[in-house]
């Protein structure tokens, strides 16, 4: 009884699986029914996407393109890369004129593998050329960027028209990127370029006209010629080249246009995209005229950084630096602190110069940063100069025991000093004769030779005091004279220093430059 039951269940659930399976069927079956389905179907009957639109006669394919997104991702340096291009060719120059003729291309070639290699296969061969090669054996900086970019291209097939009265009135159908034929236009600038999605993700739109439309992302990481002249206020110009790598304009022409106004364009923390230009080109390759389209982006960095990490730092270190070489705090004592001070600044702003270095690309081009850096530590070195020399010259000056000469308090505007030397010991007179001294008093001739040496010896000591104190008397009329003098350079050195911040700030109002007409990949 329990084993009836167990075959009874069975039934039943195979029944149902086979139900639920009918209907599956039955749904897809519908779907694939559905006019879109037929429509699609009936197309890819006579349809082969391996013949290009108009192979049968001259009329070339018009791409129109344009790019609607461009995000900038970064600007960086880059090792070397190469790019190899696969060609293949008759001998014969002639047009393709259907699939019976690419079958047999096809079926006569052999596949190549190596690089340099011409492989022929009756009146066919097939080259691997090496077209472009960007080498960089020691390493050094390369300038590139690296952008997400979604271009819209835009043709005419007349294999993929049909009436709309023929299938329910639809205008437009969507399929898959793979089942048409797609322009071939490769970067010929880029060092990597990465598809945002793969080719069986991709889709195309198709008119009942035959008007094929596709949006195609993707990550480029192109060359980049930056010109480091106005680092950090500097304006770059990056494009994205476009080219076809076989069909001539006879077989294919582009009508590039520029970019809608409901285009995205965006940078990053470092630089601001200011506009897109799409420019298109021919360039003559074996003889004969090819499509090729620019996307140039405007690039204007951001400043900020720059100016906060490295400009204000400098400025500040410079000034300090400055008002410690020429304070004139410090000239009652030695002057050889205020030398040290400027020998550190020196060295800190040795190190700054280093930072800007590191990030700039290799080039026989110094940036503005790097000129504004190199005028600090000039004016810096020269205030370690001038005050060398004022201090040799306050010892030598000092040391000559003579008071500054009237016409220099005139000239610095200070008072003359009213200081006479003292005379007072000069005019004592100590006897120093023997005197004649009766023999009855030998005592009395010992107490005045004692005498006379005292006398002398307190001569000798006042002396040496009122040289000393007139030697600190010519000291600080000295220092006076010095000291008017480090604020006179004090003044005139944080001007210069202000004056070189001014002349490096006032490329930061520059109006952004327009596009060069002589702009180059």
């Amino acid at each position: 009884m329990f084993q009836f039951v167990q075959f009874v269940s069975v039934l039943v659930a195979l029944k149902m699986t086979h139900a639920r399976n009918g209907r599956l069927l039955q749904d897809h079956s519908h779907g694939m029914n559905s006019e879109p389905s037929k429509l699609i179907n009936t197309i890819m009957m006579r349809y082969d996407k391996r013949v290009r639109p108009y192979a049968d006669t001259l009329h070339p394919v018009i791409v129109h393109m344009t790019i609607v997104l461009g995000i900038l991702t970064e600007v960086r340096s880059s090792s070397s890369y190469a790019f190899v291009s696969l060609e293949r060719r008759r001998r014969p120059k002639s047009i393709s004129r259907g699939p019976i003729l690419i079958s047999v291309i096809i079926s006569g070639l052999a596949p190549v593998t190596y690089p340099s290699l011409c492989v022929t296969a009756g009146d066919y061969e097939a080259v691997v050329s090496h077209y472009q090669h960007f080498s960089n054996p020691l390493r050094e900086n390369q300038q590139v960027a690296s952008f997400v970019i979604s271009h819209v291209q835009r043709w005419k097939d007349p294999q993929l028209a049909w009436d709309p009265a023929d299938h329910g009135g639809i205008r437009q159908v969507v399929m898959p990127q793979n089942l048409v034929w797609v322009p071939k236009l490769f970067i010929y600038n880029s060092m990597d370029t990465k598809d945002m999605l793969t080719e069986d993700r991709y889709d195309v739109r198709v008119q009942h006209t035959g008007h094929v439309k596709i949006n195609s992302p993707q990550f480029v990481t192109a060359l980049c010629r930056i010109n480091i002249d106005l680092f950090p206020f500097d304006t770059q110009f990056c494009a994205v080249a476009l080219a076809s790598p076989l069909l001539s304009v006879e077989e294919m022409d582009v009508n590039a246009t520029q970019p809608p106004k409901d285009s995205y364009f965006s940078g990053n923390a470092e630089w601001q995209v200011m506009n897109v230009t799409v420019r298109q080109m021919k360039f003559m390759e074996d003889g004969e005229f090819r499509a090729e389209v620019h996307y140039i982006l405007h690039l204007n960095r951001r400043p900020t950084y720059y100016i906060t990490v490295i400009v204000v730092p400098t400025f500040l270190i410079s000034a300090l630096s400055i008002l410690g070489i020429f304070s004139p705090g410090s000239n009652d004592g030695p002057r050889n602190e205020k030398v040290s001070l400027g020998l550190g600044s020196l060295l800190a702003m040795t190190v700054l110069l280093d930072i800007v270095a590191g990030a700039m690309p290799k080039s026989d081009a110094i940036p503005l940063l790097g000129y504004y850096i190199m005028m600090v530590i000039l004016l810096c070195a020269i205030g370690v100069a001038v005050s060398m020399a004022m201090l040799s010259m306050s010892r030598s000056c000092i040391q000559t025991s003579r008071m500054p000469p009237p016409p220099y308090y005139r000239l610095l505007f200070l008072r003359v000093a009213k200081v006479a030397k003292a005379n007072g010991l000069n005019n004592q007179h100590v006897n120093e004769k023997p005197t004649t001294v009766t023999p009855r008093f030998p005592d009395l001739i010992a107490i005045y030779n004692q005498l006379i040496e005292v006398a002398r010896a307190q001569k000798a000591y006042r002396e040496r005091i009122e040289k000393q104190k007139w030697q600190r008397k010519v000291e600080v009329e000295w220092n006076k004279i010095f000291a008017r003098v480090d604020f006179f350079f004090l003044f005139l050195f944080e001007m210069f220093n202000l004056l070189v911040l001014l002349l490096f700030l006032r490329y930061a109002f520059v109006a952004v430059p327009p596009l060069p007409e002589n702009f180059s990949i």
